[in-house]
């Protein structure tokens, strides 16, 4: 276009100069020919000049000797006048017809001059006198003849210089506006041609980029520009196709991100290496396009890297082909730079050698697998579908394998946690049974009172039945000995109950019936104390949960209330249910309170403040429990005025 606008421009200056130079030349002729009508009309005023000194010498030449002719010397004086004027006339240049005309003008012009000189200065006789009158006035006669053909001639080339002059003028017009006209309309030509020119490439690049911008990526123009506009096109079709080929690429980069997003998520809820592998060869193929894949491994105990079941594309007796010695691996891992391998088109560089090609292995990448900065194994993935591994493949395959790197080490953190999780659920249970134990030694020396009884009153009746004769006397005594002896299995049975170590038997039961089992296990201490007990029970509906160990929460906290109450006061025990469907079981006592400074730490294992008198493991196995029946304790407690235990459980059977 560049080069088109320049030659256009050209030509319409070249065109301009030309009709230029053509009106200059014409303008030049015209001039040329205005002085030739100059010069012509200076031989007409010479002309008249010499036709008026003719006819005035000849009209005295005339009235010479008369009363109306004038003196010799204005003769004289015309005469030499005339002279002069003939001889300017013959010093100007003129057409060679009327030169010859001056030049003749000119010999009779001295003929006249002698004529006159000899007619002016003879004395001799009247008829020679008249003679040569009439020898100068014909001389004069002709003089003026020949000044006639001379005017008729310069007229004549006058009226044709004249007729030239104002045809070269018109013609200079003519070409001048012509000139004028085909610039104008070339220009016009030219503007429209390169607008056109512009604006049609432009309006398609308008169009092929309103296409793009409503998202028809790789769209093609099919107008064919000329010049810079058809290089821009292709430049804009190229740019195009190349956009879109690049957009298909990030959206394929994208899906892979994705693919690989979801992959990795996965690991952080799989605990089961079995489950990583499974995942881990379904996402290589996924985000890859293969035909195998799998991770292999290094087994420590007998210093191979093996291939991982299960795997992509690969039946179990596949997988357990493919193994190698821990240092061959590791020298194939150094000859590639510790870079990733990929072998496409070279059969004879396959890094497993012969376990590849008897799995008829067409091409192949090894992505490195570290932990810690030692090399622990490699993502396998084999005969891609279509075409060859790209370093696009190695880095999402590098960033899978960093993932599967921190799954592997998970998972094993978690079958550690996991064995260590039982060592502790084995731990607390035991914990829990000490403390049971812990609970009923403390409860024992009371019990024991209890117990006590009705074994001093068998062992009373059995005297009594030694020395009975009387069968009715001893079947009586006999019916004590048996209620005491009931009374006394019940005692153990309770103990037993509480004692035994067992899971959580959850079923229905009724808390009011808890609290009163729990009270009665507390009767001897608290019949002996100066312990005031008030009871405040609703009717709250049934629960599930495990009777046992709440029977042990509530026994410990109220251990510790009678504890806390060993000069006597008041223990408050009330059931209620709360406008959140939850049991409230507020057990509160009057005693000397718990400080602040300690209250957050009463939770805590072994944390105690009797001293060699408990264990601290009470309140925090029964804080436990209640979280296990999805329950929460709390705590109001002031120095010196008391302390309030609230265990909220769920309604469970309404």
């Amino acid at each position: 276009m560049k080069k088109k606008i320049i030659l256009s421009l050209f030509f319409l200056f070249l065109l301009f100069t030309l009709g230029a130079i053509m009106t200059m030349f014409y303008i030049l002729r015209v001039t040329t020919r205005l002085d030739t009508l100059i010069t012509l009309h200076q031989v007409e005023i010479l002309r008249q000049d010499l036709v008026i000194n003719v006819q005035t010498v000849q009209s005295h030449l005339y009235t010479l000797g008369t009363s109306f002719g004038k003196e010799l010397d204005v003769i004289v004086e015309n005469v030499a006048t005339l002279d002069n004027a003939v001889q300017k006339c013959s010093g100007c240049h003129h057409s060679p017809e009327i030169t010859e005309k001056i030049k003749t003008i000119k010999d009779l012009t001295e003929q006249y001059k002698e004529a006159l000189s000899t007619f002016i200065t003879t004395t001799a006789g009247k008829e020679r006198v008249e003679r040569l009158q009439i020898v100068a006035a014909n001389i004069g006669t002709m003089i003026l003849t020949k000044t006639q053909e001379m005017a008729l001639i310069a007229n004549q080339r006058l009226n044709e210089k004249t007729i030239a002059a104002i045809r070269d003028v018109s013609s200079s017009r003519i070409i001048l506006i012509v000139t004028l006209l085909l610039c104008f309309f070339i220009a016009l030509a030219i503007a429209a041609s390169l607008t056109r020119g512009v604006t049609e490439p432009v309006s398609e690049l308008l169009k092929a980029t309103r296409k793009i911008k409503t998202g028809e990526l790789g769209y093609t123009t099919s107008y064919v520009g000329k010049d810079e506009f058809k290089e821009l096109l292709e430049s804009f079709n190229d740019m195009s196709i190349t956009l879109n080929e690049n957009n298909k690429k990030i959206i394929q980069h994208l899906v892979r991100l994705s693919g690989l997003y979801r992959i990795t998520l996965s690991f952080h809820a799989i605990t089961n290496v079995e489950d990583i592998y499974r995942e881990v060869s379904y996402g290589i193929a996924e985000l890859v396009d293969i035909e195998q894949g799998g991770v292999m491994l290094l087994d420590k105990d007998n210093e191979l890297f093996t291939h991982r079941s299960p795997a992509f594309g690969l039946a179990p007796e596949q997988i357990a082909r493919i193994k190698i010695p821990r240092e061959n691996f590791i020298d194939i891992c150094r000859s590639a730079n510790r870079r990733p391998l990929m072998v496409n088109d070279n059969a004879a560089s396959l890094p497993l050698g012969e376990i590849d090609r008897g799995l008829n292995v067409k091409n192949i990448m090894l992505i490195w697998i570290r932990q810690k900065g030692e090399l622990i194994g490699a993502i396998r993935a084999a005969n891609k579908k279509s075409g060859d591994f790209s370093e696009e493949d190695a880095r999402i395959l590098g960033i899978l394998a960093n993932n599967i790197s921190v799954a592997l080490e998970n998972a094993k953190l978690y079958e550690n946690l996991r064995k260590q999780m039982a060592e502790l659920k084995e731990t607390q249970e035991q914990l829990v049974q000490a403390a049971k134990l812990a609970a009923i030694g403390e409860l024992a020396s009371n019990i024991a009172h209890e117990i006590n009884n009705p074994l001093t009153s068998i062992l009373g009746y059995s005297e009594l039945i030694k020395e009975e004769k009387d069968i009715n006397n001893i079947m009586r005594d006999i019916e004590v000995i048996e209620k005491e002896s009931l009374r006394a299995r019940d005692i153990v049975h309770q103990l037993l109950e509480f004692s035994r170590k067992r899971p959580l038997e959850i079923k229905e039961i009724r808390i009011n019936d808890i609290m009163s089992e729990v009270l009665a296990l507390t009767a001897v201490p608290l019949k002996d104390s100066s312990i005031k007990i008030s009871k405040s029970y609703e009717d709250v509906p049934v629960i599930e949960g495990d009777a046992n160990q709440l029977k042990q929460v509530f026994l410990n906290i109220i251990n510790n209330a009678i504890f806390a109450m060993q000069d006597g006061g008041s223990l408050g025990i009330a059931t209620r249910r709360g406008r959140d469907d939850n049991i409230y079981i507020e057990i509160s006592d009057t005693g000397k309170g718990i400080p602040q400074e300690i209250l957050q730490r009463i939770f805590e294992p072994f944390f105690t403040t009797k001293q060699e008198k408990g264990t601290g493991l009470g309140l925090s196995i029964s804080y436990k429990i209640i979280q296990s029946h999805n329950g929460r304790i709390d705590v109001e407690s002031e120095e010196g005025r008391g302390t309030k235990f609230t265990v909220v459980l769920p309604v469970g059977v309404k």
